[in-house]
């Protein structure tokens, strides 16, 4: 790690000589799949993680960061420090797979709704892979000098659990090793056994927002009698998506979208009140901030 090799086997040999049982964490991805957790929510997942790591008899393992942020640090001698990042929550999503491991797993999210729970986006993967990344990096202790910390960060559906990990003291209260390099993968749709790299930006950054209107309830005999928030809402989503047609460079890669719309609880009353949430993504900080600004 420290960019100076103590061996000149090649990095197939090097793998070769320090095998992973793939099916032992084959095992432990179904296990995560049918046990998601949403974002804030992920006590038991992060005690599974910690767990696993506790087994490698390797790493100092520090918990409850953040929220249920867990960091695992080995020191190897001199040399840089590399970080290595798995995030662990899933998604309000409903599992329609019909895989033997799906889950049928419900919670009660932040705002006391029951949802069904799915690991949609691939942190299931994620935590196993870093999981047996790490037990190959201590087989591999002989190979390389430095210190390696693996994180485990929560919330990272909600864009909150990195800086909650950082606010809650991460390399001060927690003592953890500022890194040099700061590495994480994420799963694509691409052949089985395939990595893929590029230079410069590979993946967008993500904001949220709640977009309240508020109106004039009323009988929805009566709407003249009223300020519909409803209609008011239809309107805004309209516009909302101009945006990125019409106001952003098409090379700019971004993207608004209307993940949610709520107004009132029946059929035959106007609301007083209507709720948009907005997920934007965009990948230059020029882009996001003029999309967060209009």
């Amino acid at each position: 790690m420290d960019g100076h090799s103590t061996t000149t086997a090649s990095i197939a040999d090097l793998l070769a000589s320090a095998p992973v049982d793939t099916a032992k964490y084959e095992t432990l991805y179904k296990h995560f799949h049918a046990h998601p957790e949403l974002s804030n929510l992920e006590a038991q997942t992060a005690k599974t993680v910690a767990e696993k790591l506790s087994q490698l008899q390797a790493f100092d393992i520090t918990t409850d960061i953040g929220g249920h942020g867990l960091v695992g640090v080995l020191e190897n001698g001199p040399g840089n420090t590399i970080l290595l990042r798995a995030d662990i929550d899933a998604l309000p999503i409903k599992e329609a797979t019909g895989l033997p491991y799906a889950s049928t797993v419900t919670m009660l999210d932040a705002e006391g709704i029951m949802r069904p729970v799915m690991h949609a986006c691939g942190h299931d993967m994620h935590m196993a892979c870093l999981i047996a990344a790490a037990e190959r990096l201590v087989k591999l202790k002989q190979e390389w000098s430095g210190t390696l910390v693996v994180l485990f960060q929560p919330a990272e559906e909600r864009g909150t659990g990195a800086k909650a990990m950082v606010d809650d003291g991460l390399y001060d209260k927690h003592k953890v090793p500022v890194p040099d390099f700061v590495l994480g993968q994420h799963v694509m749709a691409m052949r089985a056994g395939s990595v893929g790299s590029k230079a410069g930006t590979i993946m967008a950054g993500a904001d949220s927002m709640k977009i309240t209107l508020s109106g004039l309830g009323g009988h929805g005999s009566q709407p003249h009698r009223t300020v519909d928030p409803a209609v008011m809402a239809a309107h805004v989503v309209v516009r909302l998506q101009s945006i990125v047609s019409r106001e952003i460079n098409p090379s700019d890669i971004s993207v608004i979208t209307v993940g949610s719309l709520h107004a009132g609880q029946t059929e035959n009353v106007i609301a007083d009140s209507a709720e948009i949430g907005l997920d934007i993504r965009s990948v230059r900080p020029e882009t996001r901030e003029k999309l967060l600004v209009t």
